[in-house]
């Protein structure tokens, strides 16, 4: 069989040639010799095929090793008649992996510089003053700590009830200073007509409601209290706020003012009679309830109250 030329891509297409000759191809010695460019890749595809070589060839002379060891071992170990299965490649190469990857020895993770628990402080309660922790405390609460000494300690009720003194009735004032002074600004800026007539009267009607309940309550709690002369002291001096409430045109828009001079006259009317008082305090109130009466009329019982008492302490 006569040997016929392979074609090549850079074989040129020569022309029809007569017969007897054949076609010959004239490849340039630039294109056979490689440039610089590709010698460089050339160059680094060899190196990566012999470092991969070297790298198989070094696991399987380490395999070998330790494939040595480990029969050696279990010969020793099971003697001839063994009949554990022998080690196949997979399982060494896992085996192999194991043991090359090193763990940490103990305490080489540890800092060597351990700090202790820092011990918790137990601060000491500083002494706190027995007036500064009486103030945090409601009424309520004081009332139950009075009275639970005074049961565990019979013999001080009495020295406790001499060093009980008369109600401060200052707070109770301005509390009522503050309800009025909400009344007069409540008054509407701009006003067409009166500025005590229904329209303002409507605007105001809250506040007074909240000064009518206020000063009767405050003088109830003296009077359940049985603090008589605290109460007297406290009718006395809510009689001239009461009067400086605004006076309606309406007369049916004067009750709260009413109902407040009503209610505090029968204070002070019960507490004149269940008071026991020295004669000095008693004509006292005597020309602070002749004042009173000037002002309004309903005290005016009271008056002739504590005449009756200041002709019996005679």
């Amino acid at each position: 069989m006569a040997y016929s030329p392979r074609r090549s891509a850079l074989s040129a297409i020569s022309t029809p040639q007569p017969s007897g000759i054949h076609n010959t191809v004239i490849i340039p010695e630039s294109i056979l010799t490689p440039s610089p460019e590709e010698e460089i890749i050339q160059q680094r595809s060899r190196c990566r095929r012999a470092a991969a070589q070297a790298s198989r060839q070094q696991i399987k002379f380490i395999t070998r090793e330790f494939l040595s060891d480990d029969v050696d071992e279990d010969d020793d170990l099971m003697g001839e008649d063994n009949d554990t299965p022998l080690r196949t490649a997979k399982t060494v190469c896992q085996a192999t992996r194991k043991r090359l990857v090193l763990s940490p020895k103990k305490g080489e993770g540890k800092t060597a510089s351990t700090q202790p628990k820092r011990q918790r402080v137990h601060r000491k309660k500083k002494a706190v003053p027995l007036a500064t922790e009486l103030q945090g405390l409601t009424q309520a609460q004081l009332i139950d700590i009075i009275e639970e000494v005074a049961s565990t300690h019979p013999e001080l009720e009495q020295e406790i009830r001499e060093s009980i003194p008369t109600p401060d009735i200052k707070p109770l004032e301005d509390k009522l200073n503050y309800l009025q002074r909400n009344i007069f600004k409540s008054f509407p800026n701009t006003r067409w007509g009166s500025s005590r007539d229904s329209f303002c009267y409507r605007r105001v009607r809250t506040h007074l409601e909240a000064f009518k309940k206020t000063c009767i309550e405050q003088g109830r709690t003296l009077v359940h209290s049985q603090a008589y002369e605290g109460a007297i002291n406290y009718v006395l001096m809510a009689w001239n706020y009461i009067e400086d409430n605004p006076n309606w045109d309406d007369p049916s828009h004067n009750n709260s003012k009413y109902q407040c001079f009503k209610n505090l006259a029968s204070q002070c009317m019960t507490s004149l009679k269940k008071s026991t008082l020295e004669k000095e305090k008693y004509r006292d109130f005597k020309e602070r309830i002749e004042e009173a009466v000037g002002i309004n009329d309903e005290i005016e019982p009271c008056l002739t109250q504590i005449n009756k008492i200041l002709d019996k302490l005679q």
